[in-house]
């Protein structure tokens, strides 16, 4: 057998093009949707300004009230009767609870969720609000 070199070898090329024309349409993609991640979805609220406010610990329990009236404790909605309870089993990890509120929800429903989390044995409440100016 005799063995034959080929004398005229094609170089192998990859074409890099669409390679990366994939990772940067990925890298729009990535870019574009961190932008549009809330903090809270679901709820859309805007608390009253203050001139002073308390600085919110690492170790603290949020419940939000929506215009609406809607509560959530974190992310997960709730009623007022479970909010009780739900606070009572995170207490023991947060000494304090905040309740972040629209300025435009009722007086009314702020009291009944400061009295559910009172009733579960929160010893420091504070009610979140944005800063004047």
């Amino acid at each position: 057998m005799k063995y034959r070199q080929n004398s005229s070898h094609i170089p192998v090329h990859v074409d890099m093009t669409p390679m990366v024309d994939v990772m940067m349409l990925l890298l729009i993609f990535f870019m574009m949707s961190t932008t549009f991640i809330v903090a809270h979805p679901g709820f859309n609220i805007i608390p009253p300004q203050a001139n002073s406010g308390t600085p919110q610990p690492p170790e603290h329990i949020t419940v939000l009230v929506n215009r609406d009236g809607n509560i959530a404790l974190g992310e997960r909605p709730v009623s007022v009767g479970e909010l009780a309870a739900a606070v009572a089993a995170k207490s023991h990890t947060a000494p304090l609870i905040f309740i972040k509120a629209d300025k435009e929800t009722r007086h009314g429903r702020i009291v009944e969720v400061m009295d559910a989390v009172k009733r579960a044995g929160a010893a420091k409440i504070a009610v979140a609000v944005e800063p004047k100016g």
